[in-house]
């Protein structure tokens, strides 16, 4: 037997996808998405390490600024703030992770 046949074979116990309970679980997440963006009041963080106003109002054709909760930027030092913004524009990557000390945790 191959291995993309036992990737391919269905278990018995498998269910069919319930288009209804597939859409109400995207919902649940979009809403908890936007709900937490909304709490907590996301800031943009230049790479002077100052707030530069609120997340999503960067200028076009710049490069892309780090985004910390509000609450997380005001408890980083102005030189840890800059770290975090500088590693973020220094890469060519969408997705850069925070440095140790701009970790954001969730809250559960």
């Amino acid at each position: 037997m191959k291995l993309t046949d036992l990737i391919n074979e269905e278990h018995p116990h498998d269910l069919p996808p319930d288009d209804k309970a597939l859409e109400a679980i995207r919902e649940y997440v979009r809403e908890n998405l936007r709900n937490w963006f909304k709490k907590e009041k996301w800031k943009r963080i230049d790479t002077q390490g100052n707030i530069a106003g609120d997340c999503g109002t960067m200028p076009k054709g710049k490069k892309t600024q780090r985004c910390l909760p509000a609450a997380k930027a005001n408890s980083l030092t102005k030189k840890q703030r800059a770290a975090t913004s500088r590693k973020k524009t220094k890469s060519n990557k969408q997705f850069v992770s925070n440095t140790k000390a701009a970790k954001v945790k969730l809250k559960k």
